[in-house]
């Protein structure tokens, strides 16, 4: 399944330090799709695809929940375009 997420960046500089080593590492079962970074820096969106949204959850909340407010959503298939 993808799942999209939505980070609202609340502090830059921690949030893109742990970001490089947690976006370009991903455990095994788990795969970054996109991610698109806009705002200046303050808002950044990815796609992931993983088993369940949880495990992307439990995956980025400790490493970036300290820097971002993360928002979770399952991208609907029928409806996706691209």
């Amino acid at each position: 399944m993808y799942i999209v997420i939505q980070h609202e960046i609340t502090d830059p500089e921690l949030f893109w330090q742990r970001a490089s080593g947690v976006l370009t590492h991903p455990p095994s079962g788990m795969r970054l799709h996109a991610t698109m970074i806009v705002e200046r820096h303050k808002l950044c969106q990815c796609m992931w695809e993983a088993e369940s949204i949880d495990i992307v959850r439990d995956y980025l909340e400790p490493e970036l929940g300290e820097a971002s407010i993360n928002t979770y959503g399952l991208v609907d298939p029928d409806r996706a375009i691209g």
